[in-house]
């Protein structure tokens, strides 16, 4: 008997990355939109090029996972790992910045005068080359403001860190939720999985299930009200 085949099983790599340059240059955007002027947009675009490549080479046709919706995990993939690479980056270089306004500081207060560039590099245990360096990489702008950049309420500086009676809280919610999603008709879990987990619009769900975004709109509300019951009738 001869193996079933799948329709996108033909198309080479380098044809699935033709015909789907929409769908990362929409998802670039998408992102873009979240994180404002932070980032600029060209290089959220050449990543979520990269990673669409990458969903390309690594795709395997399957019934029920469509091209689309697996580039479209691999490309937001791609685009969270380089926005956590670049707020470490901006972490390193406020830490730099830091240490010399308190060590120009302390050396101002002990001298009775501004420090020149030979004094402060002795004072942080570095060469004056290195502390050249590090006012280059300061003055480059890389980070693009990064006073403006780094906040307590930004979602990728916020400490994550929880009380006792958070994660008491928080881990008696999980399970509630994951009990009632354990419950609920395949298809509406899986329009809560591509939305909340996949991070997939109404519109590629909708493509993914072949159905309107009416529809998905519809099961997605279905879902959530039911879980909602749920979790109530559990509290």
């Amino acid at each position: 008997m001869l193996p079933r085949s799948y329709p996108e099983q033909s198309p080479t790599p380098e044809k699935l990355v033709a015909s789907h340059m929409n769908l990362a240059r929409r998802i670039a955007w998408h992102v873009h939109g979240r994180v404002g002027a932070r980032i600029e947009i060209d290089d959220l675009l050449q990543v979520a090029y990269l990673g669409l490549m990458d969903a390309a080479q690594r795709y395997v046709a399957q019934p029920g996972t469509p091209f689309a919706a697996y580039a479209g995990i691999r490309i937001r993939g791609a685009l969270m790992d380089h926005l956590r690479e670049q707020a470490h980056y901006a972490r390193a270089t406020l830490q730099m910045l830091s240490r010399i306004r308190t060590t120009e500081h302390q050396l101002e207060q002990t001298l009775m005068r501004h420090p020149d560039e030979a004094e402060l590099a002795q004072a942080l245990g570095i060469t004056p080359g290195e502390l050249n360096k590090w006012r280059r990489e300061i003055d480059a702008g890389q980070t693009r403001s990064l006073d403006e950049l780094y906040s307590d309420h930004s979602m990728v500086f916020r400490d994550k860190a929880l009380t006792a009676e958070d994660m008491l809280s928080q881990q008696n919610l999980k399970t509630q939720l994951r009990d009632a999603i354990t419950a609920l008709p395949e298809r509406e879990a899986l329009v809560l999985q591509l939305y909340y987990v996949e991070e997939l619009n109404v519109y590629e769900i909708a493509e993914v299930l072949k159905v309107t975004t009416g529809r998905v709109s519809q099961i997605k509300k279905a879902a959530i009200e039911r879980l909602r019951r749920s979790i109530a009738e559990a509290d």
